[in-house]
């Protein structure tokens, strides 16, 4: 009996020394089960969702050649194009070319490329200059953008410009007569300059050509019930002013449309003169109250109703109690051109005052019964022409001694001149679309959360790329594919610069973003930021009951 007593009392003893050691195990495996926990949890939070969250709320963003585009400006334009010289002395066309050469050495822009066309025997014995000009370019190949200086002896001025890419001059014409003619008309050196320079563009407001546009012919009839004007409108337009339009479409696509306008009075101040005519006076309008004009009739000519900018040729035919109307300089002088009194008002268009003639007026005084007449076509639409030329931008007026052109024969404009401003339109749409690109870049970059989609991307890396093949193109002589290139440009980085997707993100800016998520997040990272004081606690737990043991 009293082994049994000590055999269990033993036993009892063994289990109390085991006792505390399974409750450390089982303390230690809870703790560690704990540590997982928290750290899977941890884990979860901030390695996968704190990313996934990241990575759904960040804005989508193609990434663009940023640092090419910025260096565009790095880049200055060349211009090439080739200028020949004629002459019937071999040594005279010599002493040109080097004189014309040396002259625009390191220009900086311009890289004329001056050559000779040496005297051949089908050309000295030509009788007529348009002879011996076929007779040249079958030597010589003048492209667009290119010129040629024919020698021609019976000459009153020193250069007569032509209507195509040539000009005579006399046999004593010098070299800086030949430059000056070449930076005034043909290569337009100071206008490109105002393009291309900053301290020109700050000082000259210059706007690229559009893509396209609307010309509008408007005809006014303030007065119908007793001014019965009989015009084929349309006819006149198709015969005049549509073939113009269709050889300078270059640049720009326009839709010419026609439309009758009736009962729009003048708004402006007119005055009574006394004059010698049948009629015994006149109306005079004086320039200041021109721009009233514009603002009284252009609510009612209905051009607004599109997108594609308005070249407004408006004809307003004057009714006989106050016809006829001339208009007046600031200088009190009549400003009557050719028989037609009209005014131009830039980027809007130009108004032809329309007079009837006399005979109607008279027969309307007398009688003060309604008058049928029809409208002078050819005098209107000459005029017309014209204002269309100037609001273009493509006629050219100067006044240089000893130079002239031959009279324009013609409804297309002078194929120099239409060159001179293919030339200059496409510096401009090189100089526009990169300074467009340059300030999207520059925009996108500081604004991080404006969206910039796969359409955006494309129109900016096209502009960018067609920028590069138009400097290239005209770099190498090239102007026509020059001009599409940098048309194109313009055309992308508009559409870029314009798109409506870069205003999607504008009113959710980061800082609105984090205001947003923030308390949705804030709950759950409270335990796990307090989880790493927990974790610190059970590691170093966990290595103290490892030292005991050992």
């Amino acid at each position: 009996m009293e082994k049994l007593t000590e055999k269990g009392t033993s036993d009892d003893l063994a289990d109390n020394e085991d006792a505390p050691d399974i409750n450390f195990r089982k303390s230690a495996t809870a703790d560690k089960y704990r540590l997982f926990a928290s750290m899977s949890f941890m884990i979860l939070v901030i390695i996968i969702g704190v990313p996934m969250w990241w990575k759904t709320t960040e804005v989508y963003r193609v990434n663009l050649p940023s640092a090419d585009i910025m260096s565009l400006s790095d880049e200055p334009i060349e211009i090439t194009t080739k200028i020949a010289i004629f002459t019937f002395e071999k040594e005279r066309g010599e002493l040109l070319v080097k004189e014309l050469s040396e002259a625009y050495t390191d220009n900086g822009l311009w890289y004329p490329q001056f050559v000779q066309i040496a005297p051949f025997e089908k050309a000295v014995n030509s009788k007529t200059p348009a002879n011996i000009e076929t007779q040249l370019l079958k030597q010589e190949q003048i492209r667009a953008g290119d010129f040629i200086f024919i020698e021609w002896p019976k000459l009153e001025e020193e250069v007569l410009m032509t209507s195509e890419r040539s000009a005579l001059m006399r046999n004593d014409t010098s070299s800086s007569r030949i430059k000056n003619v070449l930076n005034q008309l043909i290569l337009q050196t100071h206008r490109i300059q105002q393009i291309v320079f900053e301290n020109y563009r700050r000082a000259v407001k210059t706007e690229a050509p559009q893509p396209e546009y609307d010309v509008v012919v408007s005809i006014l009839n303030p007065r119908p019930d007793i001014m019965n004007a009989k015009w084929n409108v349309r006819m006149a337009v198709e015969t005049y002013i549509a073939p113009f339009l269709k050889e300078v479409s270059q640049i720009s696509n326009y839709t010419l449309t026609t439309q009758w306008k009736y009962q729009l009075p003048f708004e402006a101040d007119l005055k009574q003169v006394r004059d010698s005519t049948k009629l015994g006076r006149h109306y005079a309008l004086g320039e200041s109250d021109l721009p009233h004009i514009i603002t009284s009739i252009e609510k009612n000519l209905g051009v607004g109703i599109t997108a594609k900018p308005a070249i407004n040729l408006v004809v307003y035919i004057t009714p006989c109690d106050i016809a006829p109307v001339h208009i007046y300089n600031r200088q009190n002088k009549q400003a009557t051109r050719h028989n037609v009194d009209s005014f131009i008002s830039p980027k809007w268009g130009g108004i032809i005052i329309s007079n009837p003639p006399t005979e109607a007026c008279l027969s309307y005084n007398n009688a003060q019964e309604p008058v049928e007449f029809y409208v002078n076509t050819n005098d209107v639409m000459q005029i017309m022409l014209y204002q269309l030329q100037k609001l273009l931008d493509i006629n050219i007026e100067f006044n240089m001694e000893g130079v002239k052109t031959v009279a324009l024969e013609q409804i297309t404009p002078r194929r120099w001149e239409y060159e001179a401003y293919i030339r200059r339109s496409a510096v401009m749409h090189i100089t526009t679309a990169s300074n467009t690109l340059q300030s999207l870049i520059k925009l996108l970059d500081n604004i991080s959360y404006i969206v910039i989609n796969d359409d955006v991307g494309e129109s900016i890396n096209d502009a960018y790329n067609k920028l590069l093949l138009a400097k290239q193109a005209l770099a190498e002589g090239h102007l026509l594919t020059a001009s599409d290139y940098a048309r194109s440009a313009f055309i992308a980085s508009e559409h870029a610069f314009f798109d409506a997707s870069l205003l999607a993100q504008l009113y959710f800016p980061d800082e609105q973003k984090y205001a947003i998520y923030i308390p949705l997040f804030l709950p759950i990272m409270v335990p796990v930021i307090t989880s790493f004081t927990m974790i610190r606690k059970l590691l170093m737990k966990l290595r103290n009951s490892k030292e005991n043991t050992t």
